[in-house]
Parts: C-alpha cells; sequence; structure tokens
C-alpha cells in the first residue's frame, strides 16, 4: 500500500512542477488572483458604493461570490490543461520517463490527476485566504469561517474533479486534442448559456445558476437538493477518472485491473443515476404540488371573501354602538 501511495505522489510531484512551469497557467493564475484583490476591495470598501452591501451585510457572499467567479474560468481552463498530459507527455519524450518504471496504470493516471487538482486546490485556496484578509480588514463586517470551507467544498471540489475526469475520458475516447476541445467547451457553453437553470439546476456542474446562498441562521434553504447535485457531479467525475484507468492502454499486462476499475466505475454511475432520479422525482413532486395548490384556489376563487375594509367597518359600527 505504501508503495502504491509513494508512485501515485511520485507521479503527482512531476506533473504539478510540469503544470506550475506553463506559462498559460502562470497567467491564469495571477490573472485570477489580481481579479479576486480588486473585487474585493470594491465589495469591501466604500469605493463599491451602497451595491456593496449586498456582500458585506451577509458574509456568507464574500467567500461565494470569489469561488463563484473563480470557479467558471478554471472549470474552462482545466479542460486545457487537463486534457494535455497525454499530448505533453509524448511532445516532450517524458513518458518514457514513468513507463520504464514499474507503475501500473491506475497508479499513473491517479497521479496524473492528482497533480492537476493539487494545483488548482491550491490556487483556490490563495484565492481564499487573499478574501479573508480583506474580509478581517473589513470594517462592518462579519467573518463567516464555516462559508469559505463549505463552499470550498460544494463548489471546487465537485467542479473540478467532474471537469479533469470528463477530459480525461473524452480525450482517450476520441483521440484527438482538438475536437475534445471542441466537444468540451460547447458542453460549457450549452451549461452556463442555456441549461443552468434547467430541472433546478440538474445540468449546472459548475453550480453557475444554482442558488446557494447561505445563512448564519439557518444554513441553505435548500440544503439537501444542493449536496445531491453537488455529490451528483463528484461521483461522475470519479467514474471518468476509473474509466480513464480502463482505456488508458500503458500496460497490457495491467489488463486484470480493468474489471476492478469498472467496478468501481460502475457503482459511481449507480450512485449518480440514483440521485438524478431522486431529484427529477423531487421536481415532479413539487410540480405536483402546485398544481393541486392552484386547483384548490380556482375552487375558492368565486366565493365572497372578507375584505379589510369590511373588518374596519364592523369594528366602527360596533364601537359607535357601545359609545
Amino acid at each position: 500500500m505504501f508503495n502504491i501511495l509513494h508512485n501515485i505522489y511520485s507521479v503527482a510531484h512531476y506533473e504539478s512542477k510540469l503544470l506550475v512551469r506553463t506559462w498559460f497557467f502562470k497567467i491564469f493564475g495571477i490573472g485570477a488572483l489580481v481579479y479576486i484583490m480588486v473585487q474585493n476591495f470594491s465589495m469591501l470598501t466604500d469605493l463599491g458604493g451602497m451595491s456593496n452591501w449586498v456582500f458585506r451585510s451577509i458574509p456568507s457572499n464574500i467567500p461565494y461570490m470569489t469561488l463563484l467567479r473563480l470557479n467558471v474560468a478554471q472549470a474552462v481552463i482545466a479542460v486545457f490543461l487537463s486534457s494535455e498530459f497525454i499530448k505533453r507527455d509524448k511532445q516532450l519524450d517524458t513518458s518514457e520517463v514513468f513507463y520504464v518504471r514499474p507503475l501500473s496504470n491506475a497508479e499513473y493516471v491517479l497521479g496524473k490527476t492528482w497533480g492537476n487538482l493539487r494545483v488548482f486546490f491550491a490556487l483556490n485556496i490563495i484565492a481564499l485566504l487573499l478574501t479573508m484578509i480583506f474580509n478581517v480588514t473589513a470594517v462592518q463586517t462579519h467573518i463567516d469561517f464555516g462559508s469559505y470551507v463549505t463552499y470550498f467544498l460544494l463548489i471546487s471540489v465537485p467542479t473540478l474533479l467532474f471537469i479533469m475526469g470528463l477530459s480525461f475520458f473524452t480525450m482517450l475516447l476520441l483521440k484527438n486534442q482538438a475536437l475534445t476541445f471542441i466537444v468540451l467547451l460547447g458542453y460549457i457553453a450549452y451549461s452556463v448559456f442555456y441549461a443552468g437553470n434547467k430541472y433546478d439546476g440538474l445540468l449546472d456542474y459548475m453550480a453557475y445558476s444554482m442558488p446557494m446562498f447561505r445563512s448564519t441562521v439557518i444554513g441553505f434553504a435548500n440544503g439537501a437538493t444542493l449536496l445531491n447535485l453537488r455529490l451528483l457531479y463528484l461521483m461522475t467525475g470519479v467514474a471518468f477518472i476509473c474509466l480513464t484507468v480502463v482505456l488508458f492502454m500503458r500496460l497490457p499486462a495491467s489488463r486484470r485491473e480493468r474489471p476492478i476499475w469498472l467496478i468501481a466505475a460502475g457503482v459511481c454511475l449507480i450512485f449518480s443515476t440514483t440521485v438524478t432520479i431522486r431529484h427529477l422525482y423531487g421536481i415532479n413532486a413539487l410540480k405536483e404540488a402546485r398544481k393541486e395548490m392552484i386547483a384548490a384556489n380556482d375552487a375558492w376563487g368565486d366565493r365572497s371573501m372578507l375584505l379589510v375594509t369590511d373588518y374596519v367597518c364592523g369594528m366602527t359600527d360596533s364601537y359607535a354602538k357601545r359609545q
């Protein structure tokens, strides 16, 4: 077990170094952090005008807006960076360095996945720390430490796991990086601009259109639905990573491991399907409840109703008689 974890860590370590050294990620990372600083400076100071009180009066909105906007950008960037590891290894001849080592397909794919994930996780944590610094130094603003952790787990983690797993799987399935970019960017555009509000957020993998307001008193108003939908994309991303291990034809001797990863992918997909069915069932139940309310309202709509003016007039007449 220790040897397996060591192999995964070794692959992840070098993958993280290669990713951080790319100019594409450097430009994105620096640009994202500068944007976060400007956004928080506008939200948490008087320069933002009266509109900044929407964020300052509700502490959870501060980390929420930071991760929401960062999440949209990194979901697109992750497609380019995560789907490139196979092509990059072949171009730079780095794959031979790992191929001669006793690494299984699973260790190699999991190491590559964790190497990409931890770089993006680090960027998210740095962005949250910058936001927290502004939050601490701002006047008339409360700090909701729980929201910093909650939104990171609900927004960033499922989105990155899903889009990276989908990128790996699509890249191996289509075997063409340009076609993979077109398909995935088209899916992202469809999710953001059209399908985000469909089926109460079922197709919104970035949680961009999903209501995620968190009260410091009662928490999330739709906590169960929100947790189910984020678990849906988390488990679907894990399933795509398992299928990537199956499709990754690096070592023919690793074929005996494929049934294990196929079963793992199947379990994750069954879980995701169950959550989807429950969510759709809940939507249909709400629609039926609304229909019943409308029918009940229509049935009593033509009846005479007591008005406030009638009540006031009745009280006035009663008072006059007593006098």
